[in-house]
């Protein structure tokens, strides 16, 4: 390279660098290489889609634990259900079942269900005091804990109806 005006190079001698008999080539090599690695690891990442049976591995996953062994869409939700005057039910909040947390008043649910009848009204009659201090729930006036099965694909469909329940306890809301 030839040096310009304060000591830099000057814009021919920055054009014609690689330029010589080996410098193109060198450009071509590297680029070839970064084309091979890039497709050999778009290849690798790919590669857990083409095993039979497909295998769930990084950097792909099939997520199987939502999509495999299922022979339907059936669950069982352990919930709290408020009752109105005309025998609608709509699920109580999480909140008012004793925590902010849905799966955590899930447990509580589970729990109480486990340990029989007994804490189950226990539990009822907590969440049904909670219920009477809340003005969007005036209407409500039985609480009811029940197991319900549902075909989850039907519900997110429009059928929420459970396929199967099981009464649990069921405690009324004291005027408010």
């Amino acid at each position: 390279m030839s040096a310009g005006e304060g000591g830099r190079a000057s814009p021919d001698a920055v054009a014609g660098a690689g330029a010589g008999p080996s410098g193109g080539a060198r450009w071509v090599d590297r680029r070839a290489y970064a084309y091979a690695v890039t497709a050999g690891l778009v290849l690798l990442m790919l590669a857990p889609l083409l095993r039979r049976p497909p295998v769930d591995s990084f950097p792909l996953s099939t997520y199987p634990m939502f999509s495999w062994g299922r022979r339907d869409a059936r669950t069982t939700v352990e919930r709290a259900v408020g009752v109105d005057a005309r025998g609608g039910r709509r699920p109580i909040p999480p909140r008012l079942v004793g925590s902010e947390e849905v799966l955590q008043a899930r447990a509580t649910l589970a729990q109480s269900i486990r340990q029989g009848a007994r804490a189950a009204r226990a539990l009822c009659r907590g969440i049904a005091s909670r219920v009477a201090g809340q003005p969007g729930h005036a209407d409500i006036v039985t609480v009811e804990i029940r197991t319900d099965t549902f075909d989850a694909i039907a519900f997110f469909d429009g059928h929420e109806a459970p396929l199967d329940s099981k009464l649990h306890a069921t405690c009324k809301v004291r005027a408010r």
